[in-house]
C-alpha cells in the first residue's frame, strides 16, 4: 500500500472540498426561490410572498423599479411576468420587485390597495412614483420598448 505524503494528504483534501463545494453550488441553482433572492441575471426579486412591505425599502437606486404583483393562479400574470423579466435582463437601468399576492386575504393585498392582478407600479431613478396600473405598461413601452399587449391589465 503506497503512503501519503503530507502534499499529497493536502491535495487530496483541497480536490474532496473542491467537489463539495461544486455539488453546494448545483444544489444552490435548483433550489425554489424565496423572498429577497434574484431570479437570475438582470435585477429582479421576489420581495414578498403575501407579506405587508414598504416599497420604497425595495426601490433600486439609480434605476427604474418596477414593481409586479403577480399571484401563481393568475394566467395573465403567468404571460406577463417571463416579459417583464426578460426586459429588466435587457435593460440595466431597469429593477423588477416581485410581489406574490397568494391570495386575497394576504396583508399585502390589503395593505397596497390592490384589487386586480397583473398590477403594475413604476418608479423613476429617484424614486417618484411615475405610473401605475394600464399607464405603467405604456411608460414600459416609451420608456423601454416593451409592446405587451394593454388588454393584459
Amino acid at each position: 500500500m503506497p503512503i501519503m505524503d503530507s502534499s499529497s494528504n493536502a491535495r487530496h483534501r483541497l480536490a474532496a472540498g473542491f467537489v463539495a463545494l461544486a455539488i453546494a453550488a448545483a444544489l444552490c441553482a435548483c433550489a425554489p426561490q424565496s423572498v429577497g433572492q434574484s431570479a437570475g441575471p438582470g435585477d429582479i426579486r421576489i420581495v414578498s410572498k403575501g407579506e405587508a412591505l414598504n416599497l420604497r425599502d425595495h426601490l433600486a437606486v439609480g434605476k427604474y423599479t418596477l414593481f409586479d404583483y403577480y399571484a401563481d393562479w393568475c394566467p395573465p400574470c403567468r404571460r406577463l411576468s417571463p416579459r417583464l423579466e426578460e426586459l429588466a435582463r435587457s435593460h440595466p437601468n431597469l429593477a423588477v420587485r416581485k410581489i406574490d399576492i397568494v391570495s386575497w386575504s394576504h396583508p399585502v393585498a390589503r395593505q397596497q390597495g390592490v384589487t386586480d392582478l397583473p398590477y403594475l407600479r413604476l418608479f423613476d431613478p429617484e424614486g417618484r412614483l411615475v405610473a401605475e396600473g394600464d399607464a405603467a405598461l405604456e411608460s414600459l413601452h416609451r420608456l423601454f420598448g416593451f409592446t405587451e399587449p394593454p388588454e393584459l391589465m
